[in-house]
């Protein structure tokens, strides 16, 4: 009998699949879809999206709408694209 995925198993593969977009992604798309998924859609909503990201802190917080993209980035950021890194200074 074949049984659905479970939940870890498809936050899994969705992990996996947006990793390797990004991987590929130029880093103006990575930066529209980090904005889109929050709601926003001009260009000039990147800087209010992420000063909002740095509130009381050094460090980007992801929200509930960004962990895994954040996630995806710092990883690749990591593995094979250092420039990604840089993604989030404008301070």
């Amino acid at each position: 009998m074949i049984f659905p995925k479970t939940r870890l198993q498809v936050l899994h593969n969705y992990q996996v699949e947006l990793e390797n977009w990004v991987e590929n992604a130029p880093i103006e798309n990575i930066k529209q879809f980090i904005t889109e998924i929050h709601g926003l859609v001009y260009p000039e909503d990147w800087t209010t999206l992420i000063n909002s990201h740095f509130e009381n802190s050094d460090y980007i917080q992801s929200c509930e709408c960004c962990q895994e993209i954040l996630s995806a980035v710092f990883t690749i950021s990591q593995i094979s694209r250092p420039e990604l890194g840089r993604i989030f200074n404008i301070k």
